[in-house]
């Protein structure tokens, strides 16, 4: 345990599970349902009291949730995701193969638009055609160099990828930087009035779509259904066209959405979406190169539960049974997670590590501390992801076989766990998929990972080589 300080505020930053046991508890009436004080740059930036993550207010947050709930945790909904990723993963392959085995991809660009066109759907039901989109403007900028042009194209979903990326840099300026900073200090000033300009394209573009699917909705026949998505949730909660069969929440907050809590929770699925998914499966990439002995596994792995033939159809029960991936998945996260801290506030005062704290004090969870700490995990700095495969039938990982609590908080934890897990876990192995068919690794093999920390880890290129895999 220790302290920190950010933006001239206290941080509290906890280092071990029991620590964050109180913080995680799955209770409404936990004292630490808060994530972070609602300053006024996050008042500017339109994240307060809006989706499910930057909600302080329970009734508002549990008023929220319902509508990822229905759309995520639906039985149907494994089925359907499992489809729209496959078509995806299909259309991304022709897309590389189009280009030939010699050209370097920078898979952390097509990681983030695959990621975000599928979030996007889930979403609001329509197909953005992102990861198409970029397959176009990587051709069209190959012309243009051919042809002694300068600048790149411009490309409207190219400019709307970039746009949620550029809102997501915004959010470290939030973190550090005091409303004093952002408004006066030279430079400071500069980028903040970028990221402000970006954030009105982008809410503008998401009001539109959100106009353009209530014509829809308005225009289609009372005898016709409407199509399941968590914007129509949104759009026809409690109204007379109203698809939520079964409500989650108190009579009390029964009420149809605004436009802006509908952009708020689109929003929210996109920020919380795409980089998750992009950026772990870039480390994916990167540590099969490292550690080809798990690699050969991996693969062993996915021949014999989706066997021989190449074009059959993936499906969620297939992806079901792809354990050591899933614990290989698990590994790469402990060794390199994309979220890596997150933050909670006390309601009252409270007591965490022998000190009673304050009102309204922040910790830090720091997951990366937790998820190395030699007295949850046997061998630490190994990376074998045995350690979540099967461990009751061996003695060789005794402390991941208590399975202690709050170690591997890899969704988060508590009654605010990432309503996204299933559909993150079911994008990565469909991605694994493409070791059946291609070996996908790193350009340079012996480059170390060019990560960067911040508001997460991450990385802004990843150049890979794809090519047929050798049986």
């Amino acid at each position: 345990m220790f302290e920190i300080y950010l933006a001239g505020e206290r941080n509290i930053v906890l280092c071990r599970a029991d620590l964050i046991e109180k913080l995680n508890m799955p209770s409404t009436k936990s004292n630490f349902f808060s994530r972070f004080h609602i300053t006024e740059g996050f008042v500017e930036y339109e994240l307060y009291n809006v989706g499910i993550g930057s909600i302080n207010d329970y009734e508002t947050w549990k008023y929220n949730r319902q509508f990822f709930d229905q759309s995520m945790l639906t039985p149907n909904f494994n089925d359907q995701a499992v489809e729209w990723v496959n078509e995806l993963c299909k259309e991304m392959e022709s897309c590389w193969n189009n280009l030939g085995e010699n050209h370097e991809l920078n898979l952390s660009k097509w990681m983030h638009r695959f990621t975000n066109e599928i979030i996007f759907k889930v979403t609001t039901g329509v197909k953005n055609n992102n990861v198409n989109s970029y397959y176009n403007f990587i051709v069209e900028c190959d012309n243009n160099t051919l042809k002694g042009i300068k600048g790149e194209p411009v490309d409207e979903s190219e400019k709307f990828v970039k746009s949620v990326e550029t809102y997501i840099g915004g959010l470290i300026y939030l973190t550090i930087f005091n409303n004093f900073m952002l408004h006066y200090v030279p430079i400071i000033r500069g980028k903040w009035k970028g990221f402000m300009k970006n954030k009105k394209y982008l809410f503008d573009k998401l009001h539109k779509v959100i106009k353009e699917r209530k014509i829809e909705i308005e225009n289609t026949p009372l005898d016709q259904p409407l199509r399941h998505d968590m914007m129509t949730s949104y759009i026809t909660a409690n109204t007379p066209r109203d698809i939520n069969t079964v409500k989650r929440v108190g009579a009390d907050i029964l009420r149809p959405a605004t436009d802006n809590e509908i952009r708020g929770m689109i929003l929210d699925s996109m920020l919380g979406g795409t980089e998750t998914v992009a950026n772990l499966f870039c480390f994916i990439v990167y540590y099969l190169g490292r550690y080809p002995e798990v690699k050969q596994r991996v693969l062993r792995e996915l021949d014999e539960v989706l066997g021989k033939d190449l074009t059959k159809p993936v499906t969620y029960r297939d992806l079901d049974e792809l354990q050591y991936c899933e614990a290989f998945i698990n590994e790469v996260n402990r060794h390199c997670p994309v979220s890596f801290w997150m933050t909670r506030l006390n309601a009252e005062r409270d007591s965490i590590g022998g000190y009673d704290w304050p009102e309204a004090t922040l910790f830090q969870m720091l997951y990366s501390s937790i998820m190395k700490h030699k007295n949850y995990w046997t061998d630490p700095e190994k990376f074998d992801p045995d350690r979540f495969y099967k461990v009751e039938e061996s003695d060789k990982y005794l402390l991941e076989k208590q399975k202690a609590k709050n170690v591997f908080p890899m969704f988060g934890g508590g009654i605010r766990i990432c309503p996204g897990k299933k559909l993150a876990m079911i994008e990565l192995k469909c991605l694994m998929v493409y070791f059946r068919k291609y070996d996908i690794e790193m350009a340079d093999i012996n480059a170390p990972l060019k990560l960067k920390s911040d508001f997460i880890n991450h990385v802004d290129e990843c150049i890979v080589k794809v090519k047929p895999r050798k049986f």
